[in-house]
């Protein structure tokens, strides 16, 4: 439940509660997670599709971390095609349509219902798209997909259209599975004719690299590429024997990611392929950018690469998807949440935090109750009987048995004292002192429910159920006593020995007398910071505050769509809730007492921090000027350190210093392969280079920021320069084979 130290839980908020405070979501990813489409849109923002889940996803972080927009959707997203940060379509089961202008914060639909499951869908440009289903139909869209018209497609039923992309209005082409064709439209998708078919083979996605040459992927062993406009195509093996199910390119690469954790990657526009495992789980997705940033959605997992898919590292892991009922810590940074499998929950798990709630990871087989003390020594139980405890804050657990008893709570005094309590079949309260190796049930009045433990001590505690079986121990759990005159409820808290709180009563005598407050009908937990000041969290989410010791009650956090509570505590300045689904929510409501220490990533000059709030850069501990962003270039050699402030106010710990040394050295070497001229120069520069991909130019200050960007293509482009202040900068040209970069005077 909400146990942990009461030195933590007396602590006076630093900053006043405003309307700053927000729910954030810090378990986004399940380990059901299907992520079967996903676009980053540049290094940093992308969005994710979760097919399963039926939620939409950002990251703003280059997919470290994700922010759930869209949740349980009436049918399940499959596809998406993504214009820029704010726009964005994704279509799915049963006809399904999302349109968005503002990053899913609204989302409208389609006018007409379509006929089948969209697995894929494409725009080649703000408004002319087409989209495939799985049972063979083309439709096209003429009003960035707010209406969509079948066209002849020439397939039958059986063929599940996977992929499909246009080079221009009116040239297309598409893939499908349960058949093995490729069909070309040349009349912008009105009809189709079948440009390459054979027996016994399923393509699941192409890429077309201009009107002649692309590259189609699918079943296990072969790629097929043909290099003038589909009349021909070639069988290459790709040196895998696992299906691809996505792939993407830039510049000459393409990497192709499918089953058991393979991807095959080629580096001359698909003539030879390496396979490269990543992993053993499928992938479903790939986003590959010009930067050489890479980003892989995995079921249950998202990857990211630095090199173009060359290698590659977990960015975000998925959690238990578990309805969870109990949250525990034992300090302001340690805690549990544990959950079974019911409905709201499909596996049953205990997640872990070492951060205040921040980040969780799976700790191993969950239950329905869950409490450790401050010195981490604490049990869990379940179902059954489920019994597991621990000594070191659940890094480890030791199984054993416990009653014959649906444990809904626990309690641990120490290493070998133990309390479970539950029901309703042999319901009651049952104390271990030697660890678990014998019960006694200390509460056997029936087929009772109890719903939380709360001891203020080793000798008193109280118990309480939803049904109004509430008890009271004086004698360290020998015996207990009903309350007589206190309603049901969830949730029991205790600020000391004598100030308690459970659902529309309050004592100040220890439990001995009980008088009436304000509450909330669904109240799912309670807990105080001082006599006057505590809060309430709702079964939907929703958190009350109260000043006068819970006679008035003001809403400080609003419901929380689709959630059901099963808990919350409060973690030294924030509020935690655990959720069905395996949700965890954090609303930072104050200041922590001590403050967090920000992280600093590095990628070549780029130093960037996931910590949220503005960002105050500093070289050798003077400060830098700049736009409070989350990254920036490092240009001078030194010791580059962070300070973030949030919303709320509360100002980080720097972070531990990264040692930058001799970043021009780059700009020097790259002088080979890009020439400005003139330069020094004073309106206009021209870049040349020996690629003609499409590139990004990033001009960044001798401070490290980045003040123009331009996108360029060709192997010449005039770059204009009259608006920069005088002085030295250095131009990043990013594109699929890499970066580089070259010194520019401004006069």
């Amino acid at each position: 439940m909400h146990h942990m130290r009461r030195i933590l839980l007396l602590a006076a908020l630093l900053l006043a509660t405003g309307t700053h405070a927000q729910w954030e979501l810090v378990t986004p990813i399940k380990t059901r997670s299907e992520f079967t489409a996903l676009h980053m849109v540049s290094d940093a923002v992308g969005f994710a599709v979760d097919n399963p889940m039926g939620a939409i996803l950002r990251t703003n972080d280059g997919g470290y971390h994700w922010e759930r927009l869209v949740n349980n959707l009436t049918n399940n997203p499959i596809a998406m095609h993504v214009w820029d940060d704010e726009r964005a379509i994704v279509l799915g089961e049963n006809g399904s349509v999302y349109r968005t202008t503002d990053a899913f914060t609204t989302i409208t639909g389609s006018s007409n219902v379509l006929y089948g499951h969209f697995n894929c869908v494409f725009f080649v440009n703000d408004t002319l798209g087409w989209a495939g289903t799985g049972a063979g139909r083309v439709y096209r869209s003429t009003d960035a997909g707010a209406n969509w018209t079948l066209m002849n497609s020439g397939l039958g039923s059986s063929n599940d259209i996977h992929g499909i992309q246009f080079l221009d209005t009116q040239t297309g082409y598409l893939v499908c599975a349960g058949g093995g064709t490729v069909r070309k439209s040349t009349d912008g998708g009105l009809t189709w004719q079948e440009s390459w078919g054979g027996a016994n083979t399923t393509f699941l996605d192409l890429h077309f690299f201009d009107d002649l040459t692309g590259v189609c992927v699918g079943l296990s062993n072969i790629v097929v590429r043909t290099t003038d406009g589909g009349a021909s195509w070639d069988s290459i093996p790709s040196n895998s024997t696992y299906i691809m199910n996505s792939l993407d390119a830039q510049g000459d690469v393409l990497v192709a990611c499918g089953w058991w954790g393979r991807t095959i990657r080629s580096t001359d526009a698909g003539l030879s392929w390496t396979e490269i495992q990543v992993g053993n789980t499928e992938h479903r997705s790939i986003s590959l950018l010009p930067s050489g940033q890479a980003v892989m959605g995995t079921d249950g997992r998202i990857h990211g690469s630095g090199d173009l898919g060359l290698t590659w590292s977990i960015r975000h892991l998925g959690t238990y998807h578990t309805r969870l009922n109990k949250v525990s810590f034992m300090d302001a940074d340690t805690g549990v949440a544990v959950g079974w499998q019911t409905t709201g929950g499909l596996e049953s798990g205990l997640l872990r935090t070492i951060d205040g709630g921040r980040s969780w990871t799976n700790a191993g087989t969950g239950g329905l109750g869950v409490h450790m003390n401050p010195a981490g020594q604490g049990c869990l139980g379940g179902g059954s009987g489920a019994f597991a405890r621990t000594t070191n804050g659940f890094a480890t657990r030791t199984p054993g048995s416990g009653p014959n008893v649906a444990i809904r709570c626990t309690w641990t005094i120490d290493a070998n004292t133990h309390f479970v309590a539950g029901g309703a079949i042999f319901g009651g309260i049952y104390r271990t002192t030697n660890a678990g190796a014998s019960w006694t049930q200390v509460l056997n009045v029936g087929n009772i429910t109890i719903s939380d433990l709360w001891f203020t001590s080793a000798q008193n505690g109280y118990a309480v159920g939803e049904y109004g079986d509430n008890y009271r121990t004086t004698d360290g759990g020998a015996t207990w006593v009903p309350m007589t005159g206190t309603p049901g409820g969830h949730t029991v808290f205790f600020l000391d020995e004598d100030h308690g709180w459970m659902k529309y009563r309050r004592t100040v005598d220890g439990g001995a007398t009980w008088t009436d407050i304000n509450g909330a009908q669904t109240t799912m937990s309670m807990f105080f910071t001082s006599v006057d000041t505590g809060y309430t969290v709702m079964y939907s989410g929703q958190a009350l505050k109260t000043m006068d010791g819970g006679l008035t009650w003001e809403t400080i956090l609003p419901e929380i769509l689709n959630a059901t509570v099963g808990d919350a505590t409060y973690v030294d300045g924030a509020i935690v809730i655990v959720c069905n689904n395996g949700d965890i929510f954090r609303a930072q409501i104050g200041c922590p007492a001590i403050a967090d220490v920000p992280v600093i990533t590095e990628s070549g000059n780029t130093l960037c921090t996931t910590t949220s709030g503005t960002a105050q850069w500093l070289l050798n501990g003077e400060a830098l000027v700049g736009d409070g962003s989350n990254c920036i270039e490092a240009v001078e050699t030194g010791a580059y350190t962070v300070v973030v402030t949030d919303a709320l106010g509360c100002v980080s710990a720097p972070s531990a210093p990264v040692q930058v040394i001799s970043t021009g050295l780059s700009a020097a070497a790259d002088d080979a392969v890009i020439r400005l001229h003139p330069n020094p120069a004073r309106h206009q520069v021209c870049l040349e280079r020996a690629s003609s991909a499409s590139a990004l130019v990033t001009f960044v200050d001798p401070r490290g920021r980045r003040v123009h960007e331009q996108r360029i293509t060709g192997m010449t482009a005039t770059l204009e320069v009259s608006t920069l202040a005088t002085g030295v900068y250095l131009l990043r040209v990013s594109d699929g084979s890499g970066s580089h970069v070259v010194r520019l005077v401004k006069e």
